[in-house]
């Protein structure tokens, strides 16, 4: 075999293995930071609102991080607000917990979709204000404020007008801290608890170590709150393509937000399928190269 028939099938074999990769990772329009299959996006670290403090305190949240496989969606959240919620006596409740997490697949606003009922949303903190009866996922949701039961910010332009009066940076992940994606001001607006929706799906919670063994990082970007949160939901239960997600605290004390996408079924295999889909598409490739080089003896 000449060196140019060789040259002829390595070529044809990397072009099969390059168009198998193009083909089983199609391209995906996410503002959030890829690493080792999830998503990540990382919050301001000196933003959260605890009594006078501002930054590092309970409500500081440093990111939330989202991985899917072909039929299971994961999300992660690192803070400093555990799921048990922060004791407050302001509060109607006297405890301040985790808002609900909202999925908009709509490419409109929130309080656009919100008034359209095309939110999905996640209960996932068992003891919050939440207008569902359980936690797991929900569609047609509507959302409702929270923070005036929650001694909270009355809106998210006064929310950020603090944290800079006080040496911080307000942020919200993906999302600038003043992007109208969210209204900014008026009375009590920072929608943040579900008020009504179907439920469609239960959720799995997932500890820490199973979170690790997934591939999960946060300490990459210097996310290092006390608390990491997570659980998995059947990904059939939300649309596919691309989304925002955020949660709030109950109290608007800080915020996070995503920008990414999921993939279909068919577009998002497993591990095995990529590694025997690859090889076989090698093989073709072989093949070709191979039948080309005799009809040209021939």
């Amino acid at each position: 075999m000449n060196s140019i028939t060789k040259n002829s099938i390595h070529w044809t074999c990397s072009a099969a293995v390059f168009c198998a990769i193009i083909a089983l990772h199609p391209q995906q329009a996410t503002a959030a930071t890829l690493s080792n299959g999830w998503n990540y996006a990382i919050d301001s670290f000196n933003d959260g609102v605890t009594g006078p403090q501002v930054g590092g305190g309970a409500f500081e949240f440093y990111g939330i991080a989202v991985k899917e496989t072909s039929d299971t969606a994961f999300v992660a959240i690192n803070s400093n607000l555990t799921l048990a919620g922060y004791a407050d006596s302001a509060a109607a409740k006297g405890n301040i917990n985790y808002g609900d997490l909202f999925f908009n697949f709509s490419g409109q606003n929130f309080n656009t979709a919100n008034a359209n009922r095309s939110l999905f949303a996640v209960r996932f903190a068992d003891g919050n204000d939440s207008g569902v009866a359980t936690t797991g996922v929900y569609s047609n949701v509507t959302a409702k404020n929270v923070t005036q039961t929650n001694s909270g910010f009355v809106n998210l332009n006064q929310f950020n007008t603090y944290v800079a009066s006080h040496g911080g940076t307000p942020s919200m992940g993906d999302l600038a801290a003043t992007d109208p994606y969210f209204q900014q001001t008026g009375n009590w607006t920072v929608l943040n608890s579900i008020a009504a929706g179907t439920k469609v799906a239960d959720i799995n919670s997932l500890t820490p170590a199973t979170l690790s063994a997934l591939g999960l990082n946060f300490a990459q970007f210097n996310a290092v709150g006390s608390q990491t949160i997570g659980f998995s939901f059947n990904k059939s239960s939300m649309p596919s393509g691309n989304y925002i997600a955020n949660f709030f605290a109950e109290c608007a004390n800080d915020a996070i937000a995503i920008k990414a996408s999921f993939q279909n079924a068919e577009a998002v295999p497993e591990p095995s399928t990529w590694f025997g889909t690859l090889v076989g598409l090698s093989f073709l490739g072989m093949g070709a190269a191979k039948r080309k080089m005799k009809s040209k003896i021939a």
